[in-house]
């Protein structure tokens, strides 16, 4: 299973509706998804009430604000009042200016008709900051096996790495690279990742490939140890569900180093 574009999580906390269907049927069914998607939505909401967030957020690396400062086209800070109290601007003079006669102006009418346009645009400020930040630092999942993939006969120019991996919220993700000449017809072949055991007997597809790579949540009752070689074949497509002998890489997993 490919999990969604962080750029749609991101869309779709901020309350866009212009998503593909697509997309949005595969968060709703995704659990992995679903839990990013809620922990962005708990930010956004954070950031548009200006409270706190249940749950501890890292302090991002200075290049993070300048990724963000650059998409946003932010300027830079202006120079604070702390400036002056460390001596990098001339003091304020002591003698005061001579007094004038001070004539009060009525509010302009266009004045008070932009207020609300600079807080809508301030507040969604805010929240794509917040959502940026929350996707630039999202903890990286821990790798626990690896496996490099190498061509079968047939298919002695292709090659491949497989990773297993943890992610924060405890879901198990096989990743998978595959460089191998395109399908010979789309209309009529697929490629599919499989795990088999060790002696080849029996074997489970993980799911669809689309290009070169692919990520594929692990069932929980399933473990590496029990399955720990992967396989990407290419099936035709005759309506048969089973492993169609045609593998095109294959590799077993070992423990990460």
């Amino acid at each position: 299973m490919t999990h969604s574009d962080p750029d749609v999580l991101a869309m779709l906390a901020l309350g866009e509706t212009d998503i593909d269907a697509r997309d949005v049927d595969h968060v709703m069914t995704c659990p992995e998804c679903r839990t990013e998607l809620e922990r962005l939505t708990r930010v956004t909401r954070a950031a548009r009430e200006n409270g706190p967030v249940d749950f501890a957020l890292q302090e991002p690396a200075p290049r993070v604000w300048e990724n963000i400062s650059a998409q946003l086209t932010l300027e830079p800070p202006a120079t604070s009042t702390a400036a002056a109290d460390r001596g990098l601007l001339p003091a304020a003079r002591d003698e005061a200016p001579p007094p004038r006669d001070v004539v009060p102006r009525r509010r302009s009418r266009s004045g008070r008709r932009r207020w609300p346009y600079l807080v809508s645009v301030a507040a969604v400020a805010l929240v794509a900051v917040a959502v940026a930040l929350l996707v630039f630092i999202r903890p990286a999942p821990q790798v626990e096996a690896q496996a490099t993939l190498a061509g079968l006969p047939a298919w002695s120019t292709s090659n491949g790495q497989a990773t297993m991996e943890r992610e924060p919220d405890g879901t198990t993700v096989l990743a998978v690279e595959l460089d191998s000449p395109a399908v010979h017809s789309a209309a009529t072949a697929y490629r599919e990742v499989w795990l088999m055991n060790s002696d080849l007997t029996k074997s489970i597809s993980v799911g669809l490939l689309d290009g070169g790579t692919g990520r594929f949540v692990m069932p929980p009752n399933i473990a590496a140890a029990d399955y720990p070689v992967v396989d990407i074949s290419q099936q035709p497509l005759n309506g048969d569900p089973a492993h169609s002998g045609d593998s095109i890489v294959r590799g077993t997993l070992s423990a990460a180093r």
